[in-house]
């Protein structure tokens, strides 16, 4: 089974109360599927931070996705399995995030692996039964990973068993993205694949684009042939979804808090400190391997991308980092660059300046929407916004959704 993706997330949100426990929906634990082992539709469920844990229940109704899937359950009995992935759900033991201690990048992977060995059996159990995924908050980045993974054709289920993905909240969003993901202005979600689709026709996911993107991406997610059956819900003013375009070094604070030891200050401090420090060796080297030119008695700077994405890169767990012999090389490169500088200043310092200086400015560019107050304007209730999809009616659609596909796939095996 494909294990690859490793997960990250901010931690300005969670800071910020906005990914802390939702309150418990319905608590009543569910009876399992009753006359019919291989239902027509298993939906797999990642709950948000603190709302699951390595032992939790696999079929209780609770947490944001209690709301969700408690209903379809309701709505199509004998047609639908159900089962809530257990991990640590966790964010550094950082107050107000539960009682896990593991960083966010820890949890998240152990639940990427936790869903895909959960999709497995599902797969290798119950073949001829489609599967969706719902994921909220953490639990929508798991669960992005997972569908990323799949569409590319490397995951344990073969794509055209997966009918829906739907992500809440989901920290990885591409900037502007649509609400059917790759599809900007459709609504109605792509059927089941096997299916007419009858039932999913009638279905609208209507709600408006949040601007922005997810706070632990800046670029675009591919979801390969699923394209067409993941939804993307994000409400406006959700951090965790919806953070402001020019707001780098707000990623790059977050990508290093989603891998710290944040269960008190002292430890938060000295944590905190030594990934920076890290995350800003690796992109000085990353900087200086790929981003000067140097020519006979000439350097010059040509950046291949900005200085903001390669401290988010260097920040981002996902990103690998340099070796040793990267590391020697950049040394090395250095020494060649501060060489050429110095047996040609007239010639070289005048042009590289003017180079570093633009590329100074373009950061502060890209970090222009962190003092623009119109701009966290729209973040003035970051709490209500991400734990508000249930409250909000955002999750109504995702009900029917699920439901329609129950019918669709169940039709289509008569």
């Amino acid at each position: 089974m494909t294990r690859r993706r490793l997960l990250t997330i901010t931690a300005v949100t969670t800071v910020a109360g906005a990914l802390c426990a939702t309150g418990a929906g319905p608590s009543a634990a569910q009876p399992e599927v009753v006359g019919q082992s291989c239902p027509a539709l298993w939906i797999l469920g990642v709950q948000g931070t603190s709302e699951s844990s390595p032992g939790a229940s696999e079929t209780a109704d609770s947490g944001m996705l209690g709301h969700l899937l408690g209903p379809v359950a309701a709505a199509t009995p004998n047609l639908v399995g159900r089962t809530y992935i257990g991990y640590p759900a966790s964010f550094g033991g950082a107050p107000g995030t539960g009682a896990g201690t593991d960083p966010y990048t820890v949890s998240a992977n152990i639940g990427l692996n936790a869903l895909l060995d959960a999709s497995e059996d599902v797969a290798v159990n119950c073949p001829a039964t489609s599967q969706a995924v719902v994921g909220y908050s953490q639990g929508a980045q798991v669960a992005s990973g997972f569908a990323q993974i799949v569409g590319a054709g490397g995951g344990p289920v073969a794509p055209e068993r997966v009918a829906a993905v739907a992500l809440y909240s989901d920290p990885d969003r591409a900037p502007g993205s649509p609400v059917i993901a790759g599809r900007p202005g459709q609504l109605t979600p792509d059927p089941a694949p096997g299916t007419a689709g009858a039932a999913v026709s009638q279905i609208s996911l209507s709600t408006a684009v949040a601007s922005g993107g997810g706070i632990a991406t800046t670029s675009g997610v591919d979801f390969g042939s699923l394209t067409g059956r993941v939804a993307d819900i994000c409400v406006e003013g959700d951090l965790s979804c919806a953070a402001p375009d020019r707001a780098a070094l707000l990623r790059v604070a977050a990508q290093l808090a989603a891998q710290a030891d944040l269960r008190d200050p002292i430890a938060a401090i000295s944590s905190v400190q030594a990934l920076l420090s890290g995350a800003l060796g690796d992109a000085w080297t990353t900087v200086v391997l790929n981003d000067f030119q140097i020519g006979p008695g000439s350097v010059a700077y040509v950046p291949a991308v900005s200085l903001a994405q390669r401290l988010t890169d260097a920040a981002d767990s996902r990103t690998p980092t340099p070796g040793s012999n990267e590391t020697a090389a950049a040394e090395a490169r250095w020494a060649q660059i501060t060489a050429t500088v110095a047996s040609n200043p007239l010639t070289t310092l005048p042009s590289l300046a003017a180079s570093l200086s633009g590329a100074w400015g373009q950061l502060v560019t890209d970090n222009a929407d962190l003092i623009d107050p119109s701009v966290w304007l729209r973040y003035s209730d970051i709490p209500a916004r991400h734990t508000g999809y249930a409250a909000n009616g955002q999750l109504a659609s995702g009900v029917a959704w699920l439901t329609a596909l129950a019918h669709d796939l169940a039709g289509s095996r008569s």
